[in-house]
């Protein structure tokens, strides 16, 4: 505290700097609590990112220091700019980047020379070349952290390591309260009150977040050069940090110019994610070494440690965060069993959390995968048909669908995050996918129904894109042919209504014709998609009454509900210990190794 006082004590701007980045933080925080409850869930996402630039623009409006307004201001016009590509895809705004650097270098702090290793400096004399590079600087990074966004998790851990470590440079490079570090406090107390937008290994940050943290992050590495922190070690961290991303990236490109099969992007966590690894593990490694690289820059640069020291160093922290990620492993694999009943055990996942692990999936590559959503009959069924145990027991994500399956796993003990049923994750994949640019592919229910319900899907939400529709009324002799035309739309994510088991037995035999999608059974969320049939009122679905609503809406559906009592008695024989039905060795082996 006292560091503090001392700091803030000579400079009354300093102070007005820090009450206002302090306020801005406060209300944040209470801004998200009051309003999580009151609005959809798309509603708020919407809300905390209009904040989150919002707190910049505030803290740019009352900072007396005018590098720091323009740098806050180049990072809001950023944002928008990133707005703008979201919404017009058909143009190239990458450019205004570059307009924006540009602007910076003209108005506000340049780059006039650059630190080396051994302590001298090397001044820059040609005022354009002053010019181009800090435009480029400040145009790089930007473009830069979109890229990385690409990957789910990737953009929003980076920031927050980036800015972490900028914080503890500025600090200990600075002799006082600089701008860099002011600007760094203010990066950080943000991602902080933002914690779960920025630091979730299924979702983006998005290409507006992106640029406008990209921005900021090259912006306050100029500041640092410009008000006493050594360029040598402001400049060079962002370096350090993305060392492997720009190296990647270089690649890249140099093997999409010379070479007939491109690298791609992101090398290091697609060679991860095809050992074997999942998607959070691969993102906290690469997160990880990214941020070791840039401890080692900076250590470097400011001769805090000698190089062996510094490897031995970072050796040891590599092998902590080795045994914490396995010590944390072990520990979800005893405590946060998956709940189960007979041969369908459900991922205990939030909706949130699922959407994402589908995201990841496409981003990564790691397809094809298939999605279950299971109800009690599914449940009950699964006793004595082995085939669709088996499917289950492979899918990528099975989630509670049916209240009767809620009731039973809750009343066994097990503990159900939330029931996410085959609409409402149907639903929310249509409304996230635009954004994403992710395409589908509807196939299954009646004639005339697909179709409809795909049009009312893409009018629902402008942008979807949906490659094909087609009923499930089809020969034998046709399948090859369905499977060859999904495969070669081009879609990520494959509806199919055909019924359970149907669909599931459809999309295992045959998800080596269908390519990298993401296939999933809705059974007859057509039916609801396209208004042939009513959803159910809110009021009836917190009843949990959405399947008697249904039933009296198709009156056949009673031959399914007839069997929920022999259900009911089985899950009460089960909860006594006298329901004798063992799982095959085969669902055994799969449960632990999952």
């Amino acid at each position: 505290m006292g560091v503090l006082l001392n700091l803030v004590g000579a400079d009354s701007s300093v102070l007005k700097t820090v009450v206002v980045i302090t306020s801005v933080v406060i209300a944040c925080f209470f801004t998200q609590r009051f309003f999580k409850r009151d609005l959809e869930r798309d509603q708020y996402y919407y809300l905390r990112d209009i904040s989150l630039i919002a707190s910049w623009a505030i803290c740019g409006i009352w900072t007396e220091s005018g590098p720091m307004k323009l740098m806050i201001t180049a990072g809001v016009i950023a944002g928008l700019i990133g707005f703008c590509q979201k919404v017009v895809k058909n143009w190239d705004l990458r450019f205004c980047y570059l307009a924006i650097g540009l602007g910076v270098a003209i108005l506000g702090p340049r780059i006039t020379f650059i630190g080396r290793p051994d302590g001298e400096f090397l001044y820059l004399s040609s005022t354009a070349t002053i010019l181009i590079l800090s435009s480029l600087w400040m145009s790089f990074f930007p473009i830069l952290v979109q890229e990385l966004d690409e990957i789910p998790g990737m953009g929003g851990g980076l920031v927050l390591v980036s800015w972490a470590l900028m914080v503890a440079v500025t600090a200990i490079s600075s002799k006082g309260p600089s701008d860099a570090l002011m600007m760094s406090v203010c990066g950080l107390a943000l991602i902080v009150v933002f914690w779960t937008r920025h630091v979730n290994v299924y979702r983006r940050l998005g290409t507006s977040l992106s640029a406008m943290w990209g921005t900021l992050l090259a912006g306050t590495s100029m500041l640092g050069a410009s008000k006493g922190v050594a360029f040598a070690t402001v400049m060079i961290l962002p370096l350090g940090l993305f060392a492997i991303p720009i190296v990647e990236t270089s690649l890249s490109v140099l093997s999409a110019a010379f070479s007939p099969k491109p690298l791609g992007n992101m090398i290091f966590y697609r060679k991860l994610v095809r050992s074997g690894m999942d998607h959070p593990t691969a993102v906290f490694i690469v997160t990880g070494v990214c941020g070791l690289s840039g401890i080692s820059t900076a250590c470097l640069q400011m001769k805090v440690v000698d190089p062996l020291s510094l490897a031995v160093t970072i050796l040891l922290v590599a092998l902590g965060f080795y045994v914490s990620y396995a010590g944390t492993r072990e520990r979800g694999n005893i405590f946060g069993k998956r709940p189960s009943l007979w041969n369908v055990t459900v991922d205990n996942f939030s909706l949130d959390y699922a959407l994402g692990r589908v995201g990841g999936w496409i981003s990564s590559g790691d397809l094809p995968q298939i999605i279950v959503t299971p109800d009690a009959l599914a449940a009950l069924r699964s006793r004595h048909d082995e085939r669709y145990g088996a499917i289950v027991r492979n899918a990528g994500l099975v989630l509670p669908d049916g209240t009767g399956l809620i009731w039973a796993l809750r009343f066994l003990g097990g503990r159900i995050n939330e029931q996410i049923s085959g609409v409402d994750f149907v639903d929310n994949l249509c409304r996230i996918a635009p954004g994403h640019g992710w395409s589908f592919y509807f196939f299954g229910g009646r004639p005339g129904v697909t179709a409809k319900a795909a049009e009312r899907m893409k009018a629902k939400y402008p942008g979807l894109i949906v490659r094909g529709a087609r009923s499930g009324y089809f020969r034998r002799d046709e399948n090859d042919i369905i499977c060859r035309d999904i495969r070669e739309s081009g879609a990520n994510i494959l509806l199919v209504a055909l019924g359970v088991p149907r669909q599931e037995y459809w999309l295992a035999e045959n998800a080596a014709k269908l390519g990298g999608v993401v296939g999933m059974g809705v059974g007859g969320t057509f039916d609801v998609m396209s208004g042939r049939l009513k959803r159910a009122p809110a009021a009836w679905r917190r009843m949990r009454l959405e399947w008697l609503y249904r039933t009296i809406q198709e009156p056949s559906r009673i031959r399914r509900v007839v069997k929920l009592p022999l259900f009911v008695a089985l899950v009460l024989l089960k909860k006594i210990g006298f329901d004798f039905w063992k799982p095959p060795k085969s669902a055994d082996l799969k449960n632990k190794a999952r």
